[in-house]
């Protein structure tokens, strides 16, 4: 009993319907019209959903059909689209190729109507062989000239890259981190690149000496470009990459403002005496050290802890400046200086304080 074919003619648009399978391709566009009308603007796209190939006249109907041959069902997508003009010459590339058939064994060409025809002088055949070697030199030339394209983009690029990493390189070199010292060749004001390390209090390399010494290796060394224009910048960076575990250990202080009169700039020592809250969840052990980080503009003592401090307890201590004609200008009357406590391991707890350092009248 021979199987009865039909076809499931869809739509993009969800539109469905089975027609019986047509004898021919223009059977397919006929009955195609009772279920989708089209004006003479437009006309069919049909796709073979098994292959993802299009169908355009009957040599593609049959393809599709022996393919189908054995199954009940053919499924076929439907599209209307505009129509194309037809060109003065040979079909340009975008024509000729189905979208999806551009390897060479399986080129599929779409001639149009009145290429199809055939004449004495121009058998259809070697139109086609002709055709074909017309689009393989077209492709062949368009190969080339891509390469050609991406080529020339990928030179400029790479020399752009160049220039740039060379421009960075020089002014890298050119820039100086004044009042930073290197820990090793002892170069004052550091040239070029500086590597800080996190846990020491005041340890700074220069690029030269950094690949050639052996620091702790579980110590962290920040690469800095450029010199910052404020070092609270950095300080305040230390601090959150370095994760303290402020809630065991922490601390606060009653004032951040040491204010004195704009005569006291003539003295040689100030002082000001602030109070340490214990905030943290443990004590601090004897031998905790408040200490003046070495990037203040205005340095003052460390004060060592000699005893235990509890969780809640406070303890008063005396920050001391000295030197201080040495160390100001006439025409800045502010200043800052940062504090942080340090275990008797040498490592930093707590957050890191910002004290400002003010002469008023």
């Amino acid at each position: 009993m021979e199987v009865k074919r039909v076809i499931k003619l869809r739509t993009s648009q969800g539109l469905a319907k089975r027609i019986d399978f047509p004898k021919d391709f223009d059977e397919l566009l006929e009955k195609t019209q009772t279920f989708l009308p089209i004006d003479d603007t437009k006309k069919y796209q049909f796709i073979d959903e098994k292959v993802n190939r299009e169908i355009r006249h009957q040599e593609d109907f049959e393809l599709m059909s022996k393919s189908y041959e054995k199954e009940k069902i053919t499924k076929i997508l439907v599209n209307i689209i505009e129509k194309e003009e037809l060109p003065d010459e040979i079909p340009i590339i975008s024509n000729v190729f189905s979208k999806n058939m551009l390897n060479e064994e399986s080129i599929n060409l779409s001639i149009f109507p009145n290429l199809e025809e055939k004449t004495d002088s121009e058998p259809e055949d070697k139109l086609k062989n002709d055709i074909k070697e017309i689009v393989k030199k077209k492709m062949k030339d368009l190969e080339n000239n891509i390469v050609q394209d991406i080529y020339k983009s990928i030179k400029t690029q790479i020399t752009l890259n160049e220039e740039k990493n060379n421009a960075l390189n020089l002014n890298q070199n050119e820039l100086i981190h004044q009042g930073i010292k290197c820990n090793k060749c002892e170069m004052e004001n550091i040239q070029g690149i500086r590597y800080k390390c996190l846990t020491c209090p005041s340890f700074n390399l220069c690029k030269n000496c950094e690949a050639n010494t052996d620091h702790d290796i579980n110590h962290i060394l920040i690469k800095i470009r450029k010199p910052l224009k404020e070092e609270e910048e950095l300080l305040f960076k230390m601090n959150r990459e370095l994760k303290y575990k402020n809630n065991k250990y922490n601390y606060s202080v009653n004032i951040k403002e040491l204010i004195f009169k704009m005569e006291n700039k003539d003295n040689q020592i100030l002082s000001r005496q602030i109070t340490l809250e214990n905030v943290g969840e443990e004590p601090w052990k004897a031998g905790a050290v408040f200490k003046c980080l070495p990037d203040s503009k205005l340095k003052g003592n460390d004060f060592n802890l000699g005893c235990k401090v509890n969780k809640g307890q406070t303890i008063n201590i005396e920050i001391i400046f000295d030197n201080i004609q040495d160390n100001i200008i006439d025409s800045v009357n502010e200043y800052c200086t940062y504090y942080q406590m340090f275990n008797s391991n040498n490592e930093a707890f707590g957050n890191i304080t910002k004290f400002n350092v003010i002469f008023k009248n």
